[in-house]
């Protein structure tokens, strides 16, 4: 194996460790290594994954591990009982299809089971691997023996893939919701970087998915704003909270090196940074309406910044106009005044050497732009060789919580390009002269947005509610497909290019960093057919003596599906034009009969056997707000608050007693053996307690476990007892016996649970995420 190790030359006072690395599974072999290393060695056997730790960029100091492919990513022990950084070391070499879909069952949810026991691993990838359509790994998965082998009452038998996608690279677990994300390339080399809520800063490398250093905090609270750079040929980001302090960070040594503080009751909300006369600054908007910039190259000095009073900015970002660097800076006329669609939006341009506001860009219509390259080392001109074809092929970015998201250089218009969003449609502005280009685009309400240059068109990663969106910026339409996976909202986007892949870097609401290949491939493996779609409510039911699963779809649509392998049963349901957030069936006059609620508030009510809607009303016909789910009791449909009051629809009238506790909230309503049963979820106590509808009086013990909110619950029967089955955010199904309270299984998930229901004969329909999984008890 031919393994190729690049030197760098230290910069002066660069501190330089040399590490002894033994590399296990190539053969004993021991390499000598000073930097990081990564890439895919040829040879004989089979593809070898080489990560190579530095020195200088680690600093919890374990040997690097070698992990060659030979056929293991197909042996399930090794991906359920294998060191995980051996494992993922390896996925790069995957060669052939079925040691592919290994490697994209394994990433799939790395952020769940990468730093979890063995148990939860077994489950978390035989679960991703019915995603995946592969039934057949995910048994064998199954009947792993572990290390910490447990009695595990449930398998998966099948699940949907909708928040699959094959471009992911690495999951990347966060310990708290992740704010803000960057990345850096040195010498070719990326990490990406994440601030989280909790005031912790993390990096890792992004052609490994490996965690570099430890975890590092200084802020009293979350890191709001984040920019890298490059110092003396060493990465380092810089920071900003709430608490005032601007904090400087060697990612390579792991510890802060230096520290500036805004003006008093101010703190810097967007962070930026550049080069000025050659040498590294950062550039903060702060609160007061006043943007510092402060040198990076002078840490140890106590000089006082360059200050330029620019009034309350709402988005911010550092630029090269005509050889000048330059901040641009977008403002609201009045802080709150503006209306978000039609608010006016003034784009002013300062110059970081003197201060002085350069004017308005359309009297510099003649200025040659050059933008900054996303690694600050590096500029590039509007002329420059760039790719070889004259046009400029770098972005700039924003860090934004207003009206303009970001800014960025068309190269097929060669000007500078402004994009704004709010809640309903995303606009491109041609800042030297102020017209807008095209025809606004309709988007959702933006959090985050980095730009970049992909194979030569401009591009926009935006992130918010829902699938990331990569937008082609001269064309106004979607360049790719959206990145799928989050489950919440992302907060945090960032592009890079390393050995000449566009990888994008995202982050946010559900604790993870995701590292995407932009150049990969939308599809790896199979994936099951007919589940291509974000599933919103389900329930189970029998209808001719099959169980079938009915859902609502992303796309308005009601389906119904076999219970047994997830097939389509016929014709989706007619007649909807919203997306239906609730339903639910029972027997009804000794019928299957379906009720549906669509965002409209139109209720529909179906005959299932027959597939006939038997009538349609309006849920404001029935008298009650605040309808939490609906139910089937004692042959007819009940509404049920958010507290468990039951309303009778038929009737028109309030039935049962609400359960007799405070600060509780209704999670389902079952009749089991003639009992009807309410289930109650508790934020304080984090346990789930069933209560007689008839009593208001509580049913056995409180049954608890879970380590956070609980948000799905069913009860039914198992083995000819009460079970009791719950989940939430803490990503765990847990089963109880409802007499005596004990814990009877659980089953880990990658994603937070949002609904649960037990079916007739026993087994659990889960939806987590934007998928759903069906467990067999064996």
């Amino acid at each position: 194996m031919r393994t190729a190790v690049r030197r760098a030359n230290p910069s002066p006072g660069q501190r330089r460790r040399r590490s002894t690395l033994r590399c296990r599974g190539v053969r004993g072999n021991t390499y000598l290594a000073t930097e990081v290393c990564f890439g895919v060695c040829g040879g004989a056997g089979g593809a070898v994954t080489v990560l190579i730790m530095s020195g200088d960029l680690r600093s919890d100091g374990p040997a690097c591990e070698v992990a060659a492919v030979g056929g293991r990513l197909t042996d399930p022990g090794w991906l359920v009982n294998g060191d995980p950084e051996q494992v993922l070391a390896a996925l790069d070499g995957a060669a052939g299809q079925e040691e592919m879909l290994a490697a994209a069952v394994y990433r799939a949810s790395g952020h769940v089971h990468r730093d979890a026991g063995t148990e939860v691993r077994r489950q978390v990838l035989a679960l991703d691997a019915a995603r995946y359509g592969n039934r057949e790994l995910a048994r064998s998965i199954a009947e792993v023996t572990t290390r910490q082998e447990t009695d595990s009452p449930w398998a998966v038998q099948w699940a949907t893939g909708s928040g699959l996608d094959s471009r992911l690279r690495y999951a990347l677990p966060a310990p708290a919701e992740v704010g803000v994300v960057a990345t850096v390339v040195v010498e070719g080399r990326g990490l990406a970087v994440a601030g989280c809520e909790d005031g912790t800063l993390h990096w890792w490398d992004l052609a490994t998915g490996r965690k570099l250093g430890q975890a590092v905090t200084g802020h009293s609270g979350a890191v709001r704003a984040l920019a890298t750079a490059v110092l003396d040929g060493r990465p380092v980001a810089v920071t900003s909270g709430s608490d005032g302090a601007l904090r400087v960070w060697d990612l390579a040594e792991g510890e802060q090196v230096g520290a500036f503080h805004a003006d008093d009751d101010s703190w810097v909300k967007s962070l930026a940074t550049a080069l000025v006369e050659g040498r590294p600054v950062a550039v903060g908007a702060g609160t007061d309406g006043v943007v510092q910039v402060w040198d990076l190259a002078a840490l140890t000095q106590h000089g006082e910044p360059l200050s330029i009073h620019t009034g309350f900015v709402s988005a911010l970002a550092t630029a090269v106009l005509g050889g000048r660097p330059v901040a641009v800076t977008s403002h609201s006329e009045e802080l709150g005044a503006s209306d978000p669609i039609t608010g006016e939006e003034t784009l002013r341009v300062w110059d970081l050497i003197t201060g002085r506001e350069l004017g308005p860009l359309s009297d510099r219509s003649e200025w040659l732009p050059v933008f900054a390259d996303p690694m600050p080392d590096r500029t590039m001109a509007a002329d420059g060789d760039g790719d070889g074809d004259g046009r400029a092929r770098h972005c700039v970015s924003l860090s934004l919580n207003a009206q303009a998201k970001f800014l960025v250089t068309d190269p097929a218009l060669e000007c500078p390009m402004a994009v704004s969003a709010n809640a309903y449609e995303m606009r491109v502005w041609n800042l030297a002269t102020g017209e807008q280009v095209g025809e606004p685009v309709p988007s959702r309400f933006v959090e985050t947005a980095a730009v970049s240059v992909l194979h030569g068109r401009p591009a926009a990663l935006v992130g918010g509610h829902g699938p990331v969106e990569v937008w082609d910026l001269s064309t106004l339409e979607h360049l790719y497909p959206p990145l799928i996976g989050h489950v919440s909202t992302v907060r945090g986007t960032a592009t890079a290019v390393v050995e000449g892949r566009h990888l994008a870097v995202t982050g946010g609401d559900d604790r993870s960093v995701r590292i995407w290949d932009l150049d990969g491939h939308i599809e790896t493996g199979s994936r099951p057919t007919g589940h291509s779609r974000t599933i919103r409510r389900f329930t189970t039911t029998v209808v001719d003596g099959r169980a079938v699963i009915v859902t609502s779809d992303s796309d308005e649509k009601v389906r119904i599906w076999d219970l047994d392998d997830g097939g389509q049963l016929g014709k989706h349901l007619p007649g909807h034009t919203g997306a239906v957030d609730l339903l639910t069936v029972g027997m009804v006059e000794g019928r299957p009969t379906l009720l549906t609620r669509d965002v409209n508030r139109t209720v529909r009510i179906w005959d299932l056997a027959g597939r006939e809607e038997l009538h349609g009303r309006s849920t404001r016909e029935y008298t009650v707000v605040g309808i939490h789910f609906f139910a089937v009791l004692e042959g007819r449909f009940v509404a049920v608050t958010w507290e468990g009051r039951v309303w009778d629809l038929t009737a028109g009238q309030w039935i049962g007693v609400q359960p007799k506790q405070d600060r509780a909230h209704a999670l389902a309503l079952e009749t089991v053996e003639g009992r009807n049963i309410i289930l109650t979820g508790s934020r304080t106590e984090k346990a789930v307690r069933l209560w007689d509808m008839t009593t208001g009086e509580p049913i056995g013990p409180p049954l608890t476990g879970h380590t956070s909110d609980v948000w799905a619950a069913a009860a039914g029967m198992l083995d000819g007892r009460l079970v009791v089955a719950a989940g939430g955010d803490d990503r765990t199904v847990w089963v109880w016996d409802a007499t005596t309270g004990q814990q009877i299984g659980q089953y880990a998930f990658p994603a937070g649970i949002w609904s649960l229901v037990v079916a007739p004969d026993g087994r659990l329909a889960v939806g987590f995420g934007s998928d759903i999984a069906v467990l067999a008890h064996r």
